[in-house]
């Protein structure tokens, strides 16, 4: 028997803070002082004393798993390229209609307590799929995005792009990678989403201001 990260909950080190997020409860967590040292011998597989324990599953971002004790920080590459230089499609009115379907969709995932079961959703169906090499082709799908949501009065926001176009994407038999990041002092957080060469939504400049917390 050991613990391991419970559902929806991803962590990581943002210069000398320890953070993680839960989407379940969406919110964003450091542990610091006791807990945090009680965090450290848990992933060293040390003992912990009852109340050590008991302050760690307070916090509600662990589980009980079979298995012995897994808990890592997220380790992915992100891409140094983004779609800043790829060319610009034509407006297509097909184009616009399904930038604006997702991107109303986006806003109600957003709805209290519905983030949680969306991702859950996009987590599944990426599980179906093998991992897709086509990076020219979701390349393509997001540049078309990108010009086309100009044309949809909905207020840019990171969170809401990345849902839309992770929509879009399987949709069209893409599979990309959504990131949560965060930084440290002061704190802040972003999201992005990337193929295996290109960060999708924001800039990859952007991106690599913050330390990724959370893959899906």
């Amino acid at each position: 028997m050991g613990w391991i990260l419970a559902p929806g909950v991803g962590f990581c080190h943002a210069g000398d803070d320890l953070i993680f997020l839960d989407v379940r409860r969406d919110r964003y967590i450091e542990l610091r002082g006791e807990r945090r040292a009680a965090f450290e011998r848990l992933c060293a597989r040390e003992p912990n004393d009852s109340e050590a324990m008991e302050g760690l599953i307070d916090t509600g971002l662990f589980a009980r798993s079979e298995t012995a004790t897994a808990i890592v920080p997220l380790d992915v590459d992100v891409p140094t390229m983004d779609l800043a230089a790829a060319p610009i499609p034509r407006n297509r009115l097909a184009s616009i209609a399904a930038a604006a379907h997702s991107l109303y969709w986006a806003r109600q995932a957003l709805l209290p307590g519905r983030l949680a079961t969306t991702l859950d959703g996009f987590a599944a169906a990426k599980r179906a799929r093998p991992s897709d090499p086509d990076d020219i082709g979701l390349a393509a799908l997001a540049s078309v995005y990108g010009e086309a949501r100009r044309w949809v009065p909905v207020p840019p926001r990171c969170l809401v792009d990345a849902l839309a176009l992770y929509r879009l994407s399987l949709r069209n038999g893409f599979v990309p990678t959504l990131i949560f990041g965060v930084r440290s002092s002061p704190f802040a957080a972003h999201c992005w989403l990337q193929s295996h060469s290109a960060v999708l939504t924001g800039t990859a400049e952007e991106a690599h201001n913050y330390h990724p917390v959370l893959a899906i």
